[in-house]
């Protein structure tokens, strides 16, 4: 068994067209659009030797101090979930056999929109009921639609580093969703821990 040697690239919101970002993409309440955008961003990355996307970007926008809003979807986690899924859809097509698809990484999972005073890399201080009602939910819509990746946030949730969080890696996300990708960390977390 060998590991594979992929190219990943941050194709969010296109790659050689470019397409309005992600918040703009999301007024514009409609899926379909967005998944058509994500297939042409695929095919462009593909052809490009790209293999796979950190996209897409589903933390909930819900302080605008924060400086990711731009990102994602805005601040619904059921309309998050939508467009999540027809990015996912998109950029994968009917299976990653299609030379014009690219595999897909939801991020930052999870709460990392939800930092306290709007700062990046702030902890989320948040009830499991709070996190399970609001934040989770579009997670679970992205394992539902298939995504081949999750990246965990570089935030503490609940006082834990989500990179080496149980709880949500490991109880939440493998066992009660059965989620069987690949989790990868982002940028020196490991080392940020």
């Amino acid at each position: 068994n060998k590991i594979p040697m992929l190219f990943a690239s941050d194709t969010i919101h296109g790659c050689k067209t470019i397409y309005p970002i992600p918040l703009a993409l999301g007024a514009s309440f409609n899926p379909e659009l967005l998944e058509e955008c994500c297939a042409m961003a695929a095919k462009e990355a593909a052809a490009d030797g790209i293999h796979l996307t950190f996209s897409p970007m589903v933390d909930l926008a819900r302080d605008a101090r924060w400086g990711r809003v731009m990102e994602g979807f805005g601040e619904d986690a059921y309309y998050t979930g939508v467009m999540a899924a027809a990015q996912i859809r998109g950029y994968k097509g009917k299976d990653l056999s299609n030379k014009e698809s690219i595999a897909t990484c939801a991020k930052h999972f999870a709460a990392y929109g939800a930092g306290e005073g709007g700062r990046d890399y702030n902890v989320a201080d948040m009830s499991e009921y709070s996190l399970r009602q609001y934040f989770l939910p579009v997670y679970k819509a992205c394992v539902d639609a298939g995504v081949d990746m999750i990246m965990p946030s570089f935030n503490a949730v609940c006082g834990l580093p989500a990179t080496a969080n149980k709880h949500l890696l490991c109880d939440i996300l493998r066992e009660e969703w059965g989620f069987d990708g690949v989790v990868n960390s982002d940028y020196a977390a490991i080392k940020e821990l």
